[in-house]
């Protein structure tokens, strides 16, 4: 199974207003929508870090993405869902690709929020509170405007951070591993009895997992720590059901 971890940058809408505060945009004051500025992924358990911007052309930069999320059987992200992805495809759609090869979605922010309490569920907080690292410090929106007016710095700390964030994701990721409850299982994609998260074979028996009418043969991975139950219900387990 192939994991793409995915990190975007955008830039902003450019838009003609009277006021710094409160203010509602009508589409008719918009100069420029903003778009994607770049991107970096990296596969799972792979060297490669991938990484493409506007500077590339904005099509050329898409359609690379592109074949990369159609190459994947899940793609990892930080607010994936709501954002990296949704930006992605509203761009694909403007340049006439059609949607990707269909694939799964892992997003962490989801996890983080679901499973843990901690003080914040920022990216940068989390790296920090695993003692992985932390972001690349960009001095705010100067960056961004810098990258706008063509700066070649500018785009080489972007692409920096860019970079940077997709480590920190993946990483993030390999800690949360056996908290991610709607992880693909692997086991479905090799065929082979394993750990459902890491693919690894070595799974000690913890008892049974009991249902209303059944029970199931109970793992945890000694690798990663996930848990999981066999697929087929134990011999003489329970079949009737209780009626009112």
């Amino acid at each position: 199974m192939r994991l793409l971890t995915l990190d975007i940058e955008t830039l902003p809408h450019e838009v003609y207003t009277w006021g710094l505060h409160d203010q509602q945009i009508g589409i008719n004051q918009i100069v420029k929508p903003g778009i994607v500025a770049c991107w970096a992924a990296k596969f799972h358990g792979e060297r490669t870090m991938h990484f493409s911007s506007i500077r590339d052309g904005e099509k050329a930069m898409l359609r690379k993405i592109h074949g990369l999320m159609s190459e994947a059987d899940a793609v990892i992200g930080w607010n994936s869902t709501s954002f990296d992805i949704k930006w992605l495809q509203g761009q694909f759609i403007k340049v006439g690709l059609g949607p990707c090869e269909p694939f799964k979605q892992i997003d962490l922010l989801r996890t983080a929020r679901a499973k843990f309490k901690v003080a914040s569920n920022k990216l940068d907080f989390w790296a920090q509170f695993l003692g992985i690292g932390q972001k690349v410090k960009t001095g705010g929106f100067d960056l961004w405007r810098d990258c706008m007016n063509g700066c070649p710095k500018a785009w080489a700390k972007m692409e920096k951070y860019n970079k940077a964030d997709t480590r920190l994701t993946e990483q993030v990721y390999d800690r949360m591993l056996p908290w991610i409850t709607n992880h693909p299982n692997r086991s479905a994609y090799s065929g082979e009895h394993c750990c459902p998260k890491c693919e690894s074979t070595k799974l000690q028996a913890r008892g049974y997992a009991i249902t209303a009418t059944r029970r199931y043969m109970r793992f945890q991975c000694k690798v990663c720590g996930s848990w999981s139950q066999s697929v087929a219900s134990e011999p003489g387990s329970a079949t009737i059901k209780a009626v009112a």
